[in-house]
């Protein structure tokens, strides 16, 4: 039992092999007499300076009949595997070992090296290599088993239905989340590096029957051609690829949940891992999607409808109350009913600010509470987004520097920002905020109708991945609309979105509706006689 747990934990934690290529200035490790303590010069000459990295010579007659020379990394290997490789160095020193490249030697990967290059990054990605001076060959054994964090729930996209699981920073553990959900041999995966210095893996997912054969190209060109020193996360790689990377709004989804990318992977999606990041992308996007959570699916298509709504319409409050707020006290006060004017007058009166320096003043504040709760630990951030609103509200409303009016205003707007499920895209929300709120000091209604006008512009020049950014709006695609504001009920989402343009575009099959009927008292039934015996 404990050999079949060992066993299964390395397969989570096994890292993509590297390809066998061979680069023209790449020093060869060579088969003739000699070239051992060269090899071993080249590899301590790179490892210069790495502590952390041991390079150890086993000596003839210990443990081999051979001298064989020994690289690792110990914070990336698990020690047990290491001495596991130990015991089995004598097929390896065998000139005659059956050994192959990209066979295994008992339950262990060994792959045969050809260059000195190859070994050091083999060393790098965790693996330990062999260099046997009787046979002049080298090797590389998996015993990579990094510290890693466990599966816990996702904190950036709760949810109350639904699965719990989250991905984590673990390239392996994620393709086994997602390999759990999707048993099919469709699911192709390809991997490659990007980053100058930590070469870090990159996975990209699709589903071949149904994932456009130009998407899944232009993605993976778009990666082959990122050139920098190091990617950090997969937000980075995402404006790298993004169609348009001047854009505030994303182009890509950004999710940590496995059956969001199951669901992006079913329509037609590539998804891309990076190793090191929680978080998948998936792509071509649009904009009214990330308003859509798999949530809604599990829960009742009305309750789905009206939740979806209000999200929408909290986008609307988030962006425009504010700045609506300017542009009426400032230029158009006759709309203002008079009751209510006499009320705003009144609050008014003792405010030394216009209304638009008065509004920025109120949204800056509340950007900073919002940053410092998000950035404190998590019990003193909720105590200061709390405690600071409404002390420096009230404070600031007895000081005579706002008004109630816009306090409620700025409170609302803040609130019904907080409805997006997307982080990223209500990051961007929160921005366009104050370019409004310019707008509405300086033109008043006008202004923000220039504003509107500029961001729908925006969205119609906007593509992600070549896909219309504005679809099923523009263009026009009535058949989606199915799953925009409302979510119907499942059974009429037969159709994959056409923005994706799947291979397959059918989800559903077209079948009858069975009407229930009802059986018969003695039809499906094993009742038993009346008084028969329990026993």
């Amino acid at each position: 039992m404990n050999k079949l747990f060992q066993s299964v934990l390395k397969k989570l934690h096994r890292r993509p092999k590297l390809e066998q290529q061979s680069q023209p200035d790449a020093k060869p490790i060579k088969k003739n007499i000699g070239s051992y303590a060269e090899d071993i010069r080249a590899i301590k000459a790179a490892f210069q300076g790495c502590d952390d990295i041991k390079l150890r010579e086993l000596a003839q007659g210990t443990i081999t009949d051979s001298p064989v020379f020994v690289s690792y990394i110990e914070s990336l290997v698990k020690t047990e595997w290491v001495e596991m490789a130990f015991s089995h160095i004598h097929t390896l020193t065998d000139p005659e070992s059956s050994i192959r490249p990209n066979e295994t030697s008992g339950s262990m990967d060994v792959v045969p090296l050809q260059t000195v290059k190859d070994a050091i990054q083999y060393v790098l990605d965790g693996w330990t290599v062999f260099i046997v001076q009787k046979t002049n060959c080298a090797y590389a054994v998996n015993t990579y088993f990094p510290p890693t964090r466990n599966i816990d729930r996702s904190e950036a996209e709760s949810v109350i239905l639904g699965p719990q699981e989250a991905f984590n920073e673990s390239i392996q553990i994620n393709l086994s989340l997602l390999r759990k959900r999707l048993k099919s041999t469709d699911l192709k995966v390809s991997f490659t590096r990007v980053g100058r210095f930590n070469k870090k893996f990159v996975a990209i997912l699709h589903l071949e029957s149904i994932a456009p054969d130009e998407y899944v190209d232009s993605i993976t060109e778009r990666i082959n051609r990122v050139d920098i020193d190091a990617l950090t996360d997969s937000g980075e790689l995402a404006q790298l690829l993004d169609d348009n990377p001047y854009s505030p709004f994303p182009q890509f989804h950004m999710t940590e949940r496995p059956e969001r990318i199951v669901s992006h992977l079913c329509d037609g999606k590539v998804v891309v891992f990076s190793d090191g990041s929680p978080f998948a992308l998936s792509g071509p996007a649009s904009f009214i999607e990330f308003f859509q959570t798999s949530e809604d699916y599990d829960n009742r298509w009305l309750s789905a409808s009206v939740i979806r709504t209000l999200r929408l319409v909290g986008v609307l409050i988030s962006i425009s109350l504010s700045a609506l707020y300017v542009a009426v006290v400032t230029y158009h006060y006759q709309l203002i009913p008079t009751n209510m004017l006499v009320t705003l007058t009144q609050s008014r009166a003792r405010v030394p600010f216009p209304p638009l320096y008065e509004t920025l003043l109120m949204e800056t504040t509340i950007e900073l509470l919002r940053e410092a709760g998000a950035r404190l630990p998590t019990k003193v951030g909720q105590t200061i987004g709390i405690v600071g609103g409404i002390v420096i509200g009230q404070a600031a409303v007895t000081a005579g520097l706002t008004s109630n009016i816009l306090i409620i205003s700025v409170a609302l707007s803040t609130v019904a920002s907080f409805i997006t499920p997307s982080y990223i895209m209500s990051s961007a929300l929160r921005a366009i905020r104050f370019p409004l709120i310019l707008l509405a000091g300086w033109w008043g209604l006008y202004g923000m109708f220039i504003g509107y006008l500029m961001l729908i512009l925006h969205f119609l020049r906007l593509s992600s991945l070549g896909a219309p950014y504005f679809t099923p709006f523009a263009p026009l695609r009535l058949v989606d609309w199915k799953d925009t504001f409302l979510r119907v009920p499942l059974p009429f989402l037969k159709y994959r979105p056409t923005n994706t343009m799947a291979k397959d575009n059918q989800r559903m099959p077209f079948t009858q509706e069975v009407t229930p009927t009802a059986l018969s008292p003695t039809e499906g039934t094993s009742e038993k006689p009346q008084g028969s015996d329990p026993s």
